[in-house]
């Protein structure tokens, strides 16, 4: 289930709001925003797009030099499992490819979800402080 975040004024100065106070950097657009956390380590973003219900979807990934470097690594290593189980060798792929690449996954999920719940939650709290 996508997390999304309704499309209205409030949410929009809400977002504004958290780039101002510093606690991420980027752009708001009327399609669409992209944040980038203001610690370190900063290579990731969080981006909402307007989907057909008029909401924000929320979708986290890399930022671009960290995001091009992983669609070739993984090439790269797909490329090397498959010349690897051709020649027979099946150890290779296990502890060079599928392992690694499993930690790294289930990581970047655990960091997606981590960092979406985070921006939810200052939304929420700049939303209570409006309302007392």
């Amino acid at each position: 289930m996508r997390q999304t975040i309704t499309k209205s004024d409030k949410n929009l100065k809400i977002l504004n709001k958290l780039i101002v106070n510093g606690f991420y950097t980027g752009y708001i657009g009327s399609e669409k925003f992209e944040l980038m956390p203001k610690r370190f380590p900063n290579n990731h973003r969080l981006i909402g797009i307007i989907n057909e219900n008029g909401n924000y979807d929320l979708k986290f990934d890399f930022k671009s030099p960290m995001n091009i470097a992983g669609k070739i690594l993984i090439g790269l290593g797909i490329l090397t499992t498959v010349v690897s189980l051709i020649k027979g060798i099946w150890l290779f792929p296990i502890f060079f490819f599928i392992i690694p690449f499993s930690i790294i996954y289930i990581g970047f999920k655990i960091k997606a979800k981590k960092e979406i719940n985070l921006l939810t939650d200052k939304m929420l709290e700049f939303h209570k402080a409006e309302n007392d």
